[in-house]
C-alpha cells in the first residue's frame, strides 16, 4: 500500500488544463494523462473539491519492505481514518505553504557556495593528508581541525586556501589551475588578516585553532608555486629562507604568550604533538657525510675565533636526528617544519648573511625535502635547492655538498647543474 493524492468522487468533465488547451480529447488519468505522459507536458487538473490523502493500490510496483511500506522512513504517511486526520492533514499544508512563501526571500539571497563546498570535500578527501602523519593524526586533520574551523573562520579560510592550492597544483583540468590560485590567495589572505588581529590574544579557547593553521600556514608556503629565477640561484635561496623564518614564526605563536603544550596534549589534538620516537641506522655514506661536515666545522672554528662552532654543531645534530626519521621510514610533513623550528636563531642570521657554512646546511635540508618530494607540496623544493646552492659555493666548499648533491640529483648531477 502507498499513499496517493486523488479525488474522493468522480472524474472531471472537462479533462486537464494542457489537453483543454491543445483541444483533445483527455483520458483523466492521475497524475498524469496519456497524453501529457507521451508530450513530458505537466499535467494539470482544476479542482472543484478538496483533495485526500488516500490508499491507492500498485500491484505492479513495489517499494520498500515487503509489507508494503515506503523505503524511506520519512516518506512513510498513515492514510487518514477521520475528518479529524482530514483537517489536520489540511492544516499542515497550509502551514507549510505559510512558511515557504515567508521564506521564499530569504532562500533566494543564501545561494549555497559551490566553490567553498568543492575545497571543503578537497579537504576530506584528500588535503589533510599532507598534514595528518598517520592514521592516528588522519581523524584530526580530516574531522576534528574542520569541526574547530566552524568557529575559528582565520582556520576555515586556511582549509580553503590550501584545498584550492592543492586543486591548482594538481587538478586534472588545466584551465581551471588559475581560477584554483586565485580563489588560494583570497582565501589565504582573508585567514591572514584575522590571525593576525588574535596574534596578541592566544588562549585556551583558540589554541587549538591557531596550533592547526600554523601548520597550514607552513604547508601553503611551502606548496605556493615560485618561479625561478635562472639567473641568480640567490632568489632560490632568499625563497627558502623565507619560508623557514615563516615556519618557525607561526609554530612560536602559541608559546609567545604562555606555553599551550600541556592543555594542547590534554586535548583532541595530543596525537599531532606525540610524535614517535624514530631512530633508524644511517647508512655508511651518511655517517661519512655528517663527519666531515663536524670535521670542517671545527676546522672553521679553530681558524675563526669568531666561528660560531656550537651553532653549527646543533644544526649538524639536527640533520642527524632528521635523516634518522628518513631512514626509518618516516615521510610526513613534520620533518620539514620539525628541522627549521629547532634551528637556533644565529643560524638564521648567518643563513641570511650567507655565511658559506650554512648555505652547506641548508644544502643538506633539501635532502630531507628529497624524501618528501612524493607530497605535492615539496616536490620541487629539493632540485631548487641542490642546484642554487652548488651554484653560489666555489671549489672550497662544494666538496662538503657533493653527498647532498647525489642524494637529490643522482650520482650524475654534475651532468644537470652544468646542463
Amino acid at each position: 500500500m502507498t499513499m496517493a493524492l486523488r479525488r474522493p468522487h468522480r472524474k472531471s468533465r472537462h479533462g486537464c488544463g494542457e489537453c483543454k488547451r491543445r483541444r483533445v480529447k483527455c483520458d483523466e488519468e492521475r497524475p498524469s494523462c496519456t497524453n501529457c505522459t507521451k508530450r513530458h507536458s505537466e499535467c494539470e487538473y482544476g479542482s472543484s473539491t478538496s483533495l485526500l490523502w488516500a490508499n491507492e493500490e500498485h500491484p505492479t510496483t513495489s517499494f520498500g519492505s515487503d509489507s508494503g511500506q515506503a523505503g524511506d522512513p520519512a516518506l512513510r504517511l498513515r492514510s487518514p481514518s477521520s475528518s479529524t486526520a482530514e483537517a489536520g492533514a489540511t492544516d499542515s499544508l497550509g502551514i507549510l505553504s505559510q512558511l515557504g512563501s515567508e521564506n521564499a526571500s530569504a532562500s533566494a539571497g543564501s545561494a549555497l557556495n559551490l566553490h567553498d563546498l568543492e575545497l571543503m570535500i578537497q579537504w576530506c578527501n584528500a588535503t589533510f593528508h599532507t598534514l595528518s602523519r598517520n592514521e592516528t593524526t588522519d581523524p584530526i586533520w580530516r574531522n576534528i581541525v574542520p569541526e574547530e574551523a566552524l568557529s575559528h573562520p582565520f582556520l576555515m579560510h586556511g582549509i580553503l586556501a590550501l584545498s584550492s592550492l592543492h586543486l591548482a597544483r594538481t587538478g586534472p583540468e588545466l584551465t581551471r589551475r588559475a581560477s584554483y590560485l586565485n580563489r588560494a590567495v583570497a582565501h589565504q589572505n582573508q585567514a591572514l588578516a584575522l590571525f593576525r588581529e588574535l596574534l596578541g590574544d592566544v588562549k585556551e579557547s583558540n589554541a587549538k585553532a591557531m596550533f592547526a593553521f600554523a601548520g597550514i600556514v607552513v604547508i601553503y608556503t611551502f606548496a605556493f608555486p615560485h618561479t625561478p629565477d635562472a639567473q641568480d640561484p640567490w632568489s632560490c635561496v632568499d625563497d627558502l629562507y623565507q619560508v623557514l623564518v615563516l615556519t618557525r614564526g607561526v609554530q612560536q605563536v602559541i608559546y609567545a604568550p604562555r606555553n599551550f603544550t600541556s592543555f594542547l596534549h590534554d586535548s583532541s589534538f595530543g596525537p599531532i604533538l606525540q610524535i614517535e620516537e624514530v631512530h633508524g641506522p644511517l647508512p655508511e655514506d651518511a655517517t661519512d657525510m655528517l663527519k666531515q661536515l663536524r670535521e670542517a666545522n671545527e676546522v672553521c672554528g679553530s681558524r675563526d675565533a669568531n666561528h660560531e662552532l656550537r651553532v653549527y654543531e646543533a644544526a649538524i645534530a639536527n640533520l642527524e636526528e632528521m635523516l634518522g626519521w628518513c631512514y626509518s621510514g618516516m615521510r610526513a610533513s613534520t620533518i620539514a617544519g620539525r628541522w627549521a623550528i629547532r634551528l637556533q636563531p644565529r643560524f638564521m642570521e648567518l643563513l641570511r648573511e650567507r655565511d658559506p657554512l650554512a648555505l652547506v646546511m641548508l644544502a643538506h635540508y633539501g635532502v630531507l625535502l628529497h624524501y618528501l618530494k612524493h607530497r605535492w607540496c615539496f616536490d620541487e623544493w629539493c632540485v631548487r635547492v641542490s642546484k642554487a646552492v652548488w651554484a653560489i659555493l666555489d671549489d672550497q666548499w662544494r666538496p662538503l655538498v657533493q653527498w647532498a648533491m647525489k642524494e637529490t640529483l643522482g650520482v650524475n648531477f654534475l651532468e644537470q647543474v652544468n646542463s
